[in-house]
């Protein structure tokens, strides 16, 4: 899920109440590797259904599929070594250790990172969620090292950023960056700093965003003047929800450099990268994010006047005049007259006295 869906999702719940809490976190590339027992490293040759059912989970009834998948294992990387043909069966729906009803499976044809624990007759996924991540069956080559040791963790890492540079399709690549957590996984930086002088990379505003949007989470201010041109210039045609991504990593720079960006994104012509820069201006905690916030007020969008008063309730612990809903009601009005209110009274302040 894209940084956007979950701001999305959070905003959303925001104005409309309690929400039914069906989406789960995908674990990081860290947390498979810790969790699994085998994790294997090859191409997926068969898929087949050998049975079909119900199955009662969390006191509700599905429809279940039960698989067999063949994998030709090309790599172990952890866990005692399997046989070159790995054979297994699964079944979908499943749960995951804490109850969630999972569908993970695997299609015939990938080449991908196989999470397996061990079981009294084989193997199950590590995760049902999260069974496999994306791989490539050739290395970039000895020029494209990962900032790593020789820890599982580091090789499956290593494994997945090799699609970068292969000949899989975009939609794979763009799956291969999605895996990278900016908590745990600074040790890409340098590959995919190597990896932004690629022509299919540059080409496609998903990647380029998504690369620039982790160095600059990593602190990498090179990227700026990418990260500028990819937010502010027509030509590029990045999408709204792209720079939205590319606003949340910058919040975590130093208030003098995110702030000033994040106040000039509040122009954007997409709504979407708006609200984005309203509720990322909070994330800097600095008092130099007002005055810009207070400008936003009257954004002809009530989507970011709502993320506005969010944010400009969060940073002066004045918590009682956000709104709860974009909804044009009593509750609406008293927030924005509170605030243009709060706006004149700090534009007051900062005037020099007149008095000798």
């Amino acid at each position: 899920m894209s940084c956007w869906s979950v701001i999305l999702a959070l905003i959303i719940t925001l104005e409309i109440g309690s929400a039914r809490a069906d989406i789960v976190r995908q674990l990081s590339i860290r947390e498979l590797v810790d969790l699994a027992d085998s994790i294997v490293v090859g191409r997926i040759n068969h898929v087949q259904q050998t049975g079909a059912g119900n199955v009662t989970l969390q006191g509700r009834t599905y429809s279940r599929q039960d698989q067999r998948a063949e994998i030709s294992v090309g790599q172990t990387i952890k866990g005692e070594p399997v046989p070159a043909k790995l054979v297994f069966t699964y079944s979908t729906p499943t749960t995951d250790s804490v109850g969630n009803v999972a569908y993970g499976g695997l299609l015939a044809g990938d080449y991908r990172v196989v999470f397996l624990s061990r079981t009294p007759t084989g193997y199950a996924f590590a995760s049902p969620f999260t069974p496999s991540l994306p791989a490539s069956p050739v290395s970039c080559g000895p020029n494209w090292p990962v900032d790593s040791g020789p820890d599982a963790y580091h090789k499956v890492l290593q494994a997945v950023l090799d699609v970068l540079c292969s000949s899989a399709d975009l939609q794979v690549k763009r799956l291969a960056l999605e895996t990278l957590n900016w908590d745990q996984d600074s040790a890409a930086a340098p590959f995919l700093k190597s990896v932004m002088t690629l022509t299919d990379v540059k080409a496609d505003a998903v990647l380029r965003t998504t690369i620039i949007g982790d160095l600059l989470k990593w602190k990498d201010l090179t990227v700026l003047p990418l990260a500028d041109d990819d937010l502010f210039l027509p030509s590029q045609h990045t999408e709204g929800y792209l720079k939205s991504n590319l606003l949340l990593a910058a919040s975590s720079l130093d208030p003098k450099l995110s702030v000033p960006l994040l106040t000039r994104a509040l122009q954007l012509p997409e709504p979407e990268a708006r609200v984005g820069a309203a509720r990322f201006l909070e994330y800097t905690h600095s008092d130099t994010a007002l005055d810009g916030l207070l400008a936003a007020l009257n954004d002809p969008d009530r989507h970011v006047q709502f993320a506005v008063m969010q944010s400009l309730g969060n940073l002066t612990n004045q918590h009682y005049w956000r709104p709860n809903t974009v909804e044009a009601d009593v509750r609406w009005s008293a927030c924005i007259q509170h605030w243009r209110e709060f706006g004149r009274q700090r534009r007051a302040l900062a005037v020099p006295s007149t008095k000798e």
